[in-house]
């Protein structure tokens, strides 16, 4: 997941991605340190970053070519 790498990119801090997002603080934070998240999270987040759900969560390292 590259949620903390898009955020970062994207300026947010956690407490106004969670605003934008309408997803806690804590579960940004659990999402950042252990790379799961449930599918609506993802959704939410996604849209408040303005990237697709294949960005946000697909590693770069996976690559299937």
């Amino acid at each position: 997941m590259n949620l903390r790498k898009i955020r970062k990119e994207k300026g947010y801090s956690v407490p106004k991605l969670s605003a934008l997002a309408d997803v806690p603080v804590r579960t940004i934070e659990n999402i950042e340190k252990r790379n799961q998240c449930t599918v609506a999270n993802a959704i939410k987040l996604a849209d408040a970053l303005g990237v697709t759900l294949d960005a946000l969560c697909r590693d770069d390292t996976d690559s299937n070519e």
